[in-house]
Order: C-alpha cells, then structure tokens, then sequence
C-alpha cells in the first residue's frame, strides 16, 4: 500500500504543484476560483469517502474498492491538459478527488488491520512518510519538466506514475482475511449508527472540522510566494520543501504518540496552523516564503498522521470503516468552506485578511483539541 501511495503522489502532487499557476496566471481567473476548486475538489473527496466507508462496511472488499478510487485518479488527472476554462478544471478536478475519496477510507482500514494497537501509530507514520516521499518527488519533477514541456505535459506525464501505482496494488496488495459472515451481521449494522460511535470520537471530529474550515491549503501559499518574488519554478521547489519537512516528520509523530498518547499530541496541528498563518500576515519579504512553507509541512506532518491514528483510538475495530469515513468526510466538507472563504476574502480584501480568518479558526481548534486532550481516555 505505501509504494501504492507513493506513486500515486508523484501523480498527483506534480499535477497539483503547477494547477494553481495554470488556474490564474495561463487561464486568468482569481484567488476565489482558486478557493472554489480546492474546495470542490475537497468535496467530492469527502461525500465519496463517506460512501466507500460505508460500502466498505458491508461488503468488506477493501482492495476492490482502493483499486476502483486508484484508476479512476490515474485515467481522470491527464485530462487537466485538454481544459480551457475554469469550469473544465472543477470537473477534471472533481472526478479525480471521487478516485481519492473511494479510495482513502478502504485503504486506511487495509492499514489499521495489518498493525496492532502498539504499533498503529508507526504503521500510519510510515505510510504518510512514503505517501509523502511521493508528494516530494511530484513537485521536484514539476520543476524540472515545466520549463521543457509546459503545464500540459505535466499534466500528461501523471499517467505514467498513476498506472504504475495500480499495477502494484493489483498485483502485490492482498485482501485481508476476515472471518466471520462477509457481510455485517444485524447488530452489527444496527451498532454503526451515530449512536453506537463514541462521544469522544464526535469531539474529536469537531476539532478536525475546524482545521478544513481553517482553509490552510499549499494553492494560497504558491501564490503568496509568487507575490513576495519567487518564481513559480521556484515557488514549487518550496512546495517540495513543505513535503520534505512533512516525509520527515510522520513517522516520528506516530512513534511519539504511540508512547505519550495520540490526543496530547492534537493540538500541536492547531498551534502550528496559526503560527503559520500569522506569518503570512505580518511578513512580506522574499526569505519568509521558506517559513511559510517549513510550517506548512510540519502542520501537515501532525495533522494528517493523528487524524487517522486518532480515529482507531476513539472507534472498535467493526465500526473503523464508517468512521474513516465520517472523519474523511468532515474535513473535506468543511475544508470546501474554508477554501472558498479563504480564497474570496484573499482575492476581494487581501491576503491579510484571509490569513488572520486562517488564524482565528485555528485557535479555536487549539481550544477544542486541548479540551479532548485533557480528558483522553
């Protein structure tokens, strides 16, 4: 699964490390477009990841489901070359986040069962280290094939690393055995209802919300850079930078949760999600770019690895798919809001403005996300 992830990263981050330069500066549309297709893209990615947890659930296919979301991302991503509007990006868009989200929640199961509860934490951390390693390596070959290929072939290049990633998971991924009837048994079904989740596990995804409202997307930071003078080659080698700093810190995050507990280590997103974001407002010189975007992946690095350890901390084994995809889904429907806010206020207010929205938000995550820590299970 992680040379799965990491291929298909290099897809999808060296189509996504040029978009928001092709959005504004090739087709000449605004910041709150920009927001409005991050958020789109989010979106989709949530409503379907709730719907693959769901599925996945009930008829327990994991790897049926993962290999689905994976091709429809490989054969959907290249298609960005053949757009001339904003509205064909949405869709080109929207589609291929559909792959991600049918994909994500069966995949996040396919981990949790081939770790045990000691070392859950390491086997996400790893995964999001590999993931990332791919996230590092699609900026990096964005840079070096933009300037000799333009933007569609970069677009058409994401084929390649896509078709590769679901070649290995059809062959080498096994579906894990289960045993048992291959559907839910009654009560079992009757016990995925709200009801049956634990109350921590809502407190917890009301702080996970707040990050996606937060609006804190890698789309605005590119073109921050760019205003504060680098080039957008250069502005995507920062992007590369993020995901080193992210490779770097996930497993560690993972190891240490494992031994100090996952929910003190939560509000450290939020600190440096507002630590982030105030930079932004009150600097503008060219050096501060590479702080934008060292906090940026340090953020990520927490954020994205304690989203999914926490959500097997706080839910039983047989209720883990619906709630991979209950907390997919939160972020993604919350982060189509924050997106567009974020973007209409950067656009029609000012970058200023926008980033102190970033900030309040995230503050008050930090309020919330400490509140659960300090009464962890």
């Amino acid at each position: 699964m992680s040379f799965t992830s990491l291929l298909t990263d290099v897809s999808t981050e060296s189509a996504y490390a040029v978009l928001p330069f092709y959005v504004t500066a090739v087709l000449g549309f605004g910041k709150d477009v920009l927001g409005l297709i991050e958020g789109v893209g989010e979106f989709m990615a949530s409503l379907f990841k709730l719907l693959s947890g769901w599925i996945a659930d009930r008829i327990r296919k994991y790897k049926v489901l993962a290999l689905i979301g994976y091709g429809l991302s490989t054969i959907t991503k290249p298609l960005l070359a053949f757009t001339s509007h904003w509205l064909h990006v949405l869709v080109v868009k929207a589609v291929d986040r559909v792959g991600k989200g049918v994909r994500t929640s069966p995949r996040d199961v396919l981990l949790s069962m081939s770790a045990s509860s000691k070392t859950r934490g390491r086997a996400f951390g790893f995964h999001r280290s590999m993931d990332t390693v791919g996230a590092v390596l699609g900026p990096f070959l964005a840079f070096l094939l933009l300037p000799l290929v333009g933007f569609k072939g970069v677009f058409l290049f994401c084929f390649i690393p896509g078709f590769l990633a679901v070649l290995i998971l059809w062959l080498f991924v096994r579906e894990p055995k289960i045993t048992g009837p291959k559907t839910l048994p009654k009560q079992t079904r009757e016990a995925t209802s709200i009801q049956g989740i634990p109350r921590s596990f809502w407190m917890f995804l009301t702080a996970l919300g707040l990050t996606g409202l937060a609006g804190y997307t890698h789309a605005f930071l590119l073109i921050r850079a760019t205003e504060i003078g680098w080039s957008q080659e250069n502005a995507i080698l920062l992007l590369t930078l993020a995901n080193i700093v992210y490779a770097a810190t996930a497993y560690p995050v993972g190891l240490l949760g494992d031994k100090i507990g996952h929910p003190k280590l939560y509000p450290m997103a939020f600190i440096i999600q507002a630590l982030g974001a105030l930079i932004v407002v009150y600097t503008n010189s060219y050096y501060w770019g590479l702080l934008y975007f060292i906090l940026y992946g340090l953020y990520h690095g927490f954020n994205d690895t304690l989203m999914r350890v926490l959500t097997s901390y706080y839910v039983p084994r047989e209720l883990r798919a619906k709630a991979y995809g209950y907390m997919h889904g939160t972020h993604g429907f919350t982060a189509l809001t924050g997106y567009y806010i974020v973007g209409l206020l950067y656009e029609n207010i000012g970058v200023q403005t926008a980033f102190m929205y970033t900030t309040i938000i995230a503050l008050i995550g930090l309020i919330v996300s400490t509140y659960l820590a300090v009464h962890q299970k």
